[in-house]
Parts: C-alpha cells; structure tokens; sequence
C-alpha cells in the first residue's frame, strides 16, 4: 500500500514508525506492507485503486497529477465531505468512480497521528450505480475497519452526509464547540435541524432520494412548518431527544472544518453548506441558515471573527427569521 504524505515530517514519521492510531478501537500503529513516498510524482505507474483522503478543495488538482500514474481500468474512491463527484464527471470516467461515505468521527493529532473518536458505518457505490464483482473486494477490505455496504444510490447517501456535515462540521466551526456540548443547547439544536431541513427541501427539488445514515432518516428529522409556529409539539420533542443522544453517542466529535482553522487552513464549507447554497439558488429553494453559516467561516476564514459561542448566539438569534424564510409564514 503507497501512501502520500506530502511533508518531509510525515514521511520520515511514517517511515521510522508508521501510522499511529488511538481512539474507539484501542491504540495501534499500522506499518507492515505500507509505503510511503512524499509527492504524487513518486507513485508507481499502472495504480489499479486509488484511495483520495485529501481535503475536497485540492480533489481536481490530485487527479490531474494522478492521471499519468493509473492503469486504464483504475478506479477511484473520493473519500471526502461534500458531494465532489458531481466535480469529476468530466474528468473520471462514471463506472470508475466510486464514491464514499464515512460515518465514524476522527481528529487528526499530529503528521501520522490520528484519533477515533466514534464508530460508524461505511458506503460506498459508483457515481453511475452499477457494480462489478471486483466491488466485493473493496467492501471486504474496508469492512475490517468499520462495517461496509455497497450501494447503487451513492448520491443519495452523499447528499445525507453532507446534510450532517452542514450541521455538525460547519456548526462546530462556527462555535469552537464539541458535538456534544454543541447538542446540549436547545437553540443550537434548532439551528441544527434548520440547516438539515433547508438540504432535505433542496434535495427533494433536485429529485435526490435521501438514503438513511447512522439510523437517522432525514425527511423525519426535517422540520414541518407546524413545528415552528410555536406551543408544544411531540414530533419536535422527539427530535430534540433525539439529537441529545447524538450529542451524547458523538459527545468528543470535534469539527474537521474547525481543525482546519485551527491548522491555518481553508475549509471545505464551499463544499458542505456552501453546496447546499449553490444548488438552492439553482432550484429556486431558500436556504438562509446555510447562507449566514457559510458567511460566518468566510470571516473566521479572514481573521474578522473567531470561531466561538458569540457566533452562534448570533445565528440563534434569528431562527424566528430563519423558519418564516423556509416555511414562507
């Protein structure tokens, strides 16, 4: 297995001890068979799988230094947040592209050093649904690290993840708050299930069909204008109960998308909530919590802001704004 590290540090780290995992599972170190090269341009030639664990912002520019190196039946699985195959149906062909969807939570410590910080499950499926019996390996070989589907909806379990990556990731950006601390709040949970509600009516004009993931069911989980009218409702509670116990499953999931604030990097909110923006101004859907959300990272991104509970009493304080905006009331 060939591994790109990219930096001086992290090969020479990979070399001399190999990848080092803590979390869930216990603390190992993965080494035997592995190896790794600093730069794309040291890969062998005929690559038969590809695995792109980089940020969606740099995807495109990896498969072009990619292209000279793969065999002509080489697939690729894009292992990022977002919905980035619909960038690379130009670029890959669609029976040799497979998405995939991670559900499980993990932080990277240090170059080489990574933390599992939940269980989950995995999906994967080629953007054009069909499936190769060559498919069986790869759900076998990913399956020992956490349990493996196969699908022919890809795009809809994408699009399910991006819904709570727009939730949890760019929220947790927002904030600077844990999962768990961030469910604790009941406004913040309002604020969650807006931005879920405002993907499921873009999804739903897009004629995407959600697939349920990590047992949550999105069009229930979306809210219902009767539910932000005000006074008591059993369905809301019940959402409510139910986002405190994701809270409390996922209570140490810190945001990826604040990780990479925290390291100086650009985020992939373009990719998360931004993308929901993008396709609702396609389809004539309003979408103002992603909106704010998406304008909120751009001035943590910029130094205007910093990632903080300020931030998100602000957002909170408009969700009476929010729900006559989606719902028209």
């Amino acid at each position: 297995l060939f591994v790109v590290c990219k930096h001086d540090s992290t090969l020479e780290r990979v070399k001399t001890v190999g990848l080092e995992i803590h979390g869930v599972n216990g603390s190992y170190t993965v080494k035997e068979n592995l190896k790794p090269v600093l730069t794309i341009e040291d890969l062998p030639n005929n690559l038969d799988l590809v695995f792109i664990v980089t940020k969606a912002n740099d995807v495109t520019g990896v498969i072009d230094r990619l292209s000279p190196k793969l065999a002509p039946s080489c697939d690729i699985v894009t292992m990022q947040n977002g919905v980035i195959e619909e960038m690379l149906l130009d670029l890959v062909p669609q029976d040799h592209l497979i998405g995939c969807v991670i559900s499980f939570g993990a932080t990277l410590l240090e170059p080489g050093v990574s933390e599992k910080t939940s269980h989950g499950e995995i999906v994967l499926g080629r953007v054009n649904g069909v499936t190769f019996s060559r498919d069986e390996y790869l759900v076998k070989l990913l399956d020992k690290t956490e349990p493996t589907i196969w699908t022919e909806n890809i795009l809809g379990y994408k699009y399910s993840k991006l819904l709570i990556n727009s939730a949890i990731s760019t929220l947790g950006a927002v904030s600077g708050l844990t999962l768990g601390k961030m469910m604790s709040r009941k406004n913040t949970r309002l604020l969650f299930l807006g931005v879920i509600t405002e993907g499921v009516h873009v999804a739903t004009a897009l004629n995407i069909k959600l697939e349920t993931l990590n047992k949550l069911n999105f069009y229930r989980l979306a809210l219902k204008k009767n539910q932000v009218k005000g006074g008591f409702s059993f369905s809301l509670f019940f959402k409510h109960l139910l986002l405190k116990m994701v809270g409390r499953k996922y209570k140490n999931l810190k945001s990826s998308t604040l990780q990479s604030l925290e390291r100086g990097r650009a985020t992939e909110v373009d990719y998360l909530s931004g993308h929901i923006v993008k396709k609702g101004k396609e389809v004539g859907v309003p979408t103002p919590i992603n909106s704010d959300i998406v304008q909120v990272i751009k001035e943590i991104e910029q130094g205007v802001k910093k990632p903080s509970v300020d931030n998100l009493e602000e957002l909170e304080s408009k969700l009476g704004f929010y729900f006559k905006t989606i719902f028209e009331l």
